[in-house]
């Protein structure tokens, strides 16, 4: 490829993706909801974090840092340096994973080069369309989750890796092992599967290696240094990968290995799946039903996985084949809580590997016939386009004009400054995480917690200036199936218990119409 075509090819990929990323930011991110649950738990990590810079209080960075055990401190640190610059908001934290998804798109177009001279720039553009017009892709690039930082961290590594296979240089494999060892503080998760993953792809390579090296005595002395460097590089990489593990475990150990092993091997989040045959068929189901725009084009992104002779044509695919194909295992027959979000980190290659066995075909049976490509198009194109509208919708999905955002505002507005509030509500937009995030900066006392007097038993001593707040959630409205749990029913029904017996009055209301939620604040008599 000429070097002209190569900076053309880039130019037009960089136009694409900023005009995909504007269109995300402004119908995804600022129209979005309020944080998720766990949105909001990773947004009060940057938080504290970014208090503890602003007032210069180190101490209190390395403990706040240290206690973020369940996830480890890597996203935060780099969302709190996103806070300090852009300020605390849900945009500013949304923006920081946009930014992971658009540096993996152009990581992809990279990769994809590497397949071929004559044809790696048409894989290349493939392989991004179906990442930009990725549901799961996109969902990730507009929501404050680790997900975006686990697959940048991931291609960075494999394109680093592929340089190292290119050159002698051995800063690069540090380089390589420290982007691997990342993983650890990222999500315990991703290092289980990133580590292996990289490991396997080391032991296929040392097979012929060794069988090599039997040879040495017939091959002469340079050969036999050759090999002794390269595996003294790949050591390099295990060393530094240990340092790293060495340097997070070194502190509480135990917990940390307690919920290293519980993220792993516990039920923890997303589906419990039974029966050997639906955990088989699991994440081959999500392929076809959650990568792509169209199942149809799922089905066959699927297929490119279980044909592996085009690693023949592109030599660099059985890397990926092997990335991919550790982390689908291991996530099968190791992992026992599954969800789709949990293959997110391998969904780049996936596309990678059907964009090279597209174009494995396309030459195949151009040799015999040009029709037939016209035909292999068709065939993949036209029953895709029946999903178009769901593609469109990715970038222009109908948003309500009101959402949860606006209920806080206006709880906000609402109770004088100093209140102690009560919002005992546990739902997707609207949970303890969510409501600490949004009242982070307000001198209210905000509890979301119940009183702790019982249900009509002398209210009255709670103190003074006490408000509770609730939302009454019509039928219809996108929020019916949002509950966590059975926290808002309890709660409302405390409420009209109270009122009933006049303990408590209504001061304030609000109908927003456009969610079918109802925004309540009450006080005592």
């Amino acid at each position: 490829m000429t070097k002209s075509l190569y900076f053309k090819g880039l130019a037009i990929l960089i136009a694409v993706v900023l005009l995909i990323g504007g269109l995300i930011f402004v119908n995804r991110i600022l129209r979005g909801d309020a944080f998720s649950k766990e949105e909001a738990q990773h947004a009060l990590y940057g938080v504290w974090l970014v208090r503890d810079i602003q007032a210069l209080d180190f101490g209190a960075f390395f403990y706040d840092t240290q206690r973020q055990m369940n996830w480890p401190f890597l996203h935060s640190w780099l969302l709190s340096l996103f806070f300090l610059i852009f300020g605390v908001s849900c945009t500013t934290a949304r923006v920081l994973s946009l930014l992971f998804f658009l540096l993996s798109i152009v990581l992809i177009y990279l990769i994809s080069l590497r397949f071929s001279n004559r044809l790696g720039q048409r894989i290349g553009f493939v392989a991004v369309l179906l990442a930009l017009t990725s549901p799961l892709m996109v969902r990730y690039a507009s929501e404050n989750m680790l997900e975006g930082l686990g697959a940048f961290l991931f291609l960075a590594a494999v394109n680093t890796y592929l340089v190292c296979e290119e050159n002698k240089i051995t800063v690069e494999y540090i380089f390589l092992a420290v982007l691997i060892g990342l993983s650890i503080y990222t999500n315990y998760l991703y290092a289980y599967l990133m580590i292996p993953a990289f490991l396997v792809m080391t032991l296929v390579k040392l097979g012929p290696l060794f069988y090599e090296g039997m040879q040495l005595q017939k091959k002469g002395e340079k050969k036999a240094l050759d090999f002794i460097f390269w595996a003294y590089r790949k050591l390099i990489v295990l060393f530094v990968i240990l340092v790293l593990a060495g340097l997070w475990f070194s502190v509480s150990l135990s917990r940390k290995l307690l919920l290293f092993l519980a993220a792993l091997f516990k039920y923890s989040g997303g589906e419990r799946v039974e029966g050997f045959w639906a955990i088989l068929t699991y994440y081959p189901r999500i392929i076809i039903q959650n990568l792509s725009f169209s199942p149809w084009l799922g089905l066959f992104l699927l297929l490119s996985l279980l044909v592996p002779f085009i690693a023949v044509r592109y030599r660099i695919v059985n890397r990926l084949y092997f990335f991919v194909w550790t982390v689908l295992l291991l996530l099968t027959f190791t992992i026992p809580s599954k969800s789709p979000q949990m293959i997110y980190i391998i969904v780049p290659f996936i596309f990678m590997i059907f964009s090279a066995a597209l174009f494995y075909v396309l030459e195949k049976v151009e040799q015999k016939d040009f029709k037939l490509v016209l035909a292999v198009l068709l065939i993949l194109l036209l029953p895709a386009t029946l999903s178009i509208p769901q593609a469109w919708g990715l970038f222009f999905p109908n948003h309500p004009s009101q959402n949860m955002v606006q209920v806080m505002e206006y709880f906000g507005a609402t109770v004088p400054a100093d209140a102690k509030i009560y919002i005992p509500i546990n739902i997707k937009h609207l949970n303890p995480e969510t409501i600490e995030f949004h009242f982070r900066s307000s001198k209210a006392v905000v509890s979301c917690d119940f009183p702790s007097q019982a249900a009509g038993v002398n209210i009255k001593a709670q103190g003074a200036n006490e408000y509770f707040m609730t939302v009454d959630i019509s039928e219809g409205s996108p929020y019916t199936e949002n509950a966590l749990d059975d926290s808002l029913y309890r709660w409302n029904a405390w409420l009209a218990e109270n009122e009933a017996s006049g303990k408590i009055k209504l001061v304030s209301s609000r109908r927003f119409d456009a969610s079918g939620v109802t925004a309540k604040v009450y006080t005592k008599i």
